[in-house]
């Protein structure tokens, strides 16, 4: 007997404009993907003038990821990739302005 369970991610989300979605996808990384796009924050779509296309995903706080694809699977690619980025908003930068003279 297969245990076909054990490999799949259920998931329900909130979706905008009331209600919500559910399903099941292979893994926890593609369920993340699923959960983008039902609620609205990740789409591929082909762009007419260039042939190509456009991946767009808004992450946490409102940023965005976009960019270019040759082939719709590949769209979704990198929509799986920004979706799953490890430490998103983690980086922080020095503030400017914070450096002195070497003593002489």
């Amino acid at each position: 007997m297969f245990d076909t369970l054990s490999n799949m991610a259920f998931w329900m989300t909130e979706v905008p404009g009331g209600g919500f979605a559910m399903g099941e996808a292979p893994d926890e990384a593609q369920a993340r993907v699923e959960i983008a796009q039902s609620q609205g924050r990740a789409s591929v779509v082909f762009h007419e003038r260039s042939g190509r296309y456009r991946w767009t995903v808004v992450v946490d706080e409102g940023k965005s990821a976009h960019g270019w694809a040759e082939t719709e699977a590949e769209g979704w690619w990198f929509v799986k990739e920004a979706v799953n980025r490890p430490f998103r908003g983690t980086h922080h930068r020095r503030p400017r302005g914070l450096w002195a003279r070497p003593p002489s």
